[in-house]
């Protein structure tokens, strides 16, 4: 997926927001990373540069 520049920027503008919320929460170190790591795939999706399982993928045809 691919989106326009203006609505990428709002949404990268936002997520250093939500970045801000998870690191003053209470979570642990780890759950706080996962949050963080889960959006920002997203987010790469959202800008073509992240395809869901791709590495997943990648390990398994180097099994084979």
């Amino acid at each position: 997926m691919k989106t326009n520049q203006e609505i990428a920027e709002e949404i990268n503008r936002l997520m250093s927001l939500y970045i801000n919320e998870v690191e003053s929460s209470n979570l642990k170190p780890l759950t706080a990373n996962m949050y963080i790591t889960h959006t920002q795939n997203f987010i790469r999706w959202i800008e073509g540069d992240f395809n869901p399982g791709e590495r997943a993928s990648k390990k398994n045809s180097k099994a084979d």
